[in-house]
């Protein structure tokens, strides 16, 4: 592409009007005004002229030459010196005095030589005498307009070349980069404005400055190979960080550094030094990009990574990082370490009924109050819910983590204040220790983890270390558990009958069912033995839907007997009661074995209430309003809300065999035994008492108002037949010892 049709970039802060005008660059046919007041010369000239691709205009005089000059654009004039009126000489001194861009070449036939050197004084550039050769002239006229070309083509090269500049300039100030270039001695010879916006370093200042100005004082001996880049091309460019200083003292940034070494042919950094065209290296150029908020950021998505986020403690993942270390180093210094688990007891409770922004706050005070029990060298991480973990390495006998685990005990005692709630709770705390419990990480944090459960089921807030027995006896539940699954599809699980008795006529009047189950080696399971498991493993459901489908077909074939019609209650686990397919499940087995729904009662245990009470009141009245009637077992030994027990369609409670059992004589007084037949009294609810197993208990009970009983002083739980036989027997038979 020609330079002359190159389009013109001109930048917002390029003034306009110094651009070159568009005629003068613009590929058209050059224009000349001829000049002369003798008619046959003008015509002569013209003719000359004319068919060399120039546009003529003729004029035969000097006033009409300044008219034309005045109003049209000329890019030569062939002008006479003597003329009548306005001479030649005054109308260059027209073309000067207004700045017309043209240039004049004079044809004249006055010999003198104040002519010509008035012409040339006005600038003129040619002067030919007449009669002059033909070709003289057309040389001339060539050779005058070239050079007016080459003129107008450095005019605009220099115009382009001044936009560039400001153009680079306005994009390298603008730039969100410090961009610079140092000397062969790594001293500034640009820097932009940028590096004032960010370190607060005047530009000015730092021109003839060493680049160790800005450097951070622990960076200077790394930033001396970026400073002093010498390479070029692609190898040229790599990525640095960097510490820059700041005129204030007290911030410090962090850059990336890309480093560029330009060869002679791009930028010029390099220049020929003479020898053999040999370059020579004159500096550097840099760009320097801030990534201090990069930096940042990347550290708290790295902190967030491997911290909980909820108590700023270390989460599972670094935990297991250091824990690897330690045992690392405990292996090579041949020391012990411990790993503690920590679990919360009753933490659900807390956060079911609190609910879990409490909860939240709870477990930040905990965290709180057993970072404050540790050493400056362990660690406390929370690998998620109620659970935490402690790495005690540097162990120097067991005792030392028995200490720990206490000061747990006793911070997690004092009461808890959540928005003005008053809370206590404990922990379960199990201790493996390396390398006699385990030497590797998972089988530590299993051991532990073993140790805590022991813990929980005997009783909760303690501590345990871990036994080699208790592995066996995680691997006999997991063999009760296949034994579970296994004798439950071979039909080896079992309702037997434990009848309840009217104390006051010896009458069977009802009877709770409970689950056996006959395993083969083992014999008869009583239900404790093995509904825990099954409450844990998920098999509740189906136990639960098998055990109502079951009462429901014995009681049929009671009927079917003759046997008198009596009430059995059914324990149902929080978990079935709370599924909406359970109501549909009960409906369907009344319906097919064609058992009245007022034979049938539920029990539930009274921490229900706190779990979900709405939902549970929702499930109990559908099946109040089906006459399936409702029982709360073991009353007295929980958490419920007297005003939600108002709320539930209860028909019967019954006293647990936990105050039974501190009945001892006939004199003494019980008032949670009371207190509950009164309640029962109260609220006109029927009332049983489980666990009688003695005279003295029976009569009490009596006296106190408790006409119903169950327990061994009567009957064992029966299996089917036995129960059905019982049923034929004289009343007055019924209170003969235990079967």
């Amino acid at each position: 592409m020609n330079v002359q049709n190159a389009p013109i970039f001109v930048p917002d802060f390029v003034d306009r009007n110094d651009a070159p005008t568009i005629a003068s660059i613009a590929p058209v046919a050059p224009r000349l005004l001829l000049v002369d007041d003798e008619p046959r010369l003008l015509s002569s000239l013209a003719a000359l002229l004319d068919g060399n691709g120039y546009e003529l205009t003729a004029t035969g005089g000097g006033h009409e030459a300044i008219t034309m000059l005045a109003r049209l654009h000329f890019d030569l004039v062939l002008l006479d010196l003597r003329m009548p009126g306005v001479s030649g000489h005054d109308v260059m001194d027209f073309i000067n005095e207004r700045g017309i861009d043209t240039d004049v070449i004079v044809l004249s036939g006055d010999s003198g030589i104040e002519a010509a050197i008035g012409a040339i004084n006005r600038r003129a550039y040619g002067y030919l005498r007449k009669p002059y050769r033909h070709d003289e002239l057309l040389s001339l006229v060539a050779n005058a307009l070239e050079r007016r070309r080459l003129a107008a083509e450095n005019r605009d090269f220099a115009w382009r070349l001044e936009c560039s500049e400001k153009l680079y300039r306005f994009l390298i100030d603008s730039s969100p980069d410090i961009i610079y270039t140092l000397d062969s001695e790594g001293r500034f010879t640009y820097i932009n404005r940028r590096v004032t916006e960010l370190i607060g370093f005047d530009r000015t200042e730092l021109i003839g400055a060493s680049y160790t100005t800005i450097v951070h004082d622990d960076d200077v001996e790394r930033a001396r190979y970026v400073f002093n880049e010498r390479r070029v091309g692609e190898r040229a460019t790599r990525n640095v960080e960097l510490r820059l200083k700041c005129a204030d003292p007290m911030k410090v940034r962090t850059f990336e550094t890309s480093l560029r070494t330009i060869s002679f042919n791009s930028i010029g950094m390099y220049l020929s030094n003479g020898k053999g065209g040999t370059a020579e290296y004159t500096g550097t150029y840099g760009i320097a990009r801030d990534v201090t908020e990069k930096r940042r950021n990347e550290e708290v998505i790295a902190y967030q990574a491997y911290h909980d986020i909820l108590t700023d403690l270390p989460n599972r993942m670094l935990f297991r990082d250091r824990l690897e270390l330690a045992i690392v180093q405990a292996r090579r210094k041949k020391e012990e370490l411990a790993l503690m688990f920590v679990d919360l007891d009753r933490f659900k409770a807390v956060n079911d009924s609190l609910g879990h922004l409490k909860g939240d706050e709870l477990l930040r005070q905990v965290a709180t109050r057993l970072r404050g029990c540790i050493r400056k060298g362990d660690t406390l991480a929370r690998i998620g819910g109620d659970e935490f973990v402690v790495l005690m390495p540097e162990l120097r006998d067991r005792s030392s983590a028995s200490v720990v685990a206490q000061k747990f005990l006793l911070v997690l005692a004092a009461p808890f204040i959540l928005d003005g709630t008053t809370l206590h709770i404990s922990a379960s705390i199990g201790i493996a220790v390396f390398p006699e419990d385990g030497d590797k990480i998972d089988d530590l944090i299993r051991h532990a983890d073993m140790a805590m459960y022991k813990v929980k089921g005997e009783g909760k807030n303690g501590f345990s270390f871990y036994d080699s027995s208790l592995l066996d006896a995680a691997h006999d539940k997991v063999l009760l558990e296949q034994d579970l699954r296994r004798g439950f599809k071979a039909g080896e699980l079992e309702m037997y009958y434990q009848p309840q008795i009217d104390a006051s006529t010896g009458a069977v009047v009802g009877a709770e069912a409970v689950m056996r189950w006959n395993h083969p080696q083992r014999g008869v399971l009583s239900a404790g033995e093995f509904l825990p498991l099954a409450e844990e493993v998920g098999l509740m459901v189906p136990f639960s839907d098998w055990m109502v489908d079951s009462v429901c077909s014995d009681l049929r074939r009671l009927r079917e007997e003759g046997r008198e019609p009596v009430r059995v209650s059914v324990n149902l686990s929080p978990t079935c009661l709370m599924r909406d397919s359970f109501f549909r499940t009960l409906t369907r087995s009344l319906e097919t074995h064609r058992v009245p729904a007022t034979q049938l009662e539920v029990e539930i245990t009274e921490n229900i209430c706190i779990r979900d009470p709405e939902t549970a009141i929702k499930h109990l009245k559908k099946l109040s309003g089906l006459g399936v009637r409702i029982a709360i077992d073991d009353f007295g030994t929980g958490y419920s809300s007297l005003a939600y027990l108002q709320r539930f369609p209860v028909d019967t409670l019954k006293i647990d065999q936990a105050f039974i059992r501190e009945i001892g004589h006939d004199d003494g007084h019980f008032p949670v035994v009371l207190a509950v037949i009164s309640i029962a009294r109260g609220l006109k609810l029927d009332l049983v008492a489980e666990g009688v197993e003695s005279e003295q208990q029976a009569r009490y009970l009596e006296q106190a108002g408790c006409r119903i009983m169950q327990g061994f002083l009567y009957h064992k739980p029966l299996q089917l037949a036995r129960f059905g036989e019982l049923l034929h027997v004289q009343p007055k038979t019924c209170r003969i010892g235990a079967t």
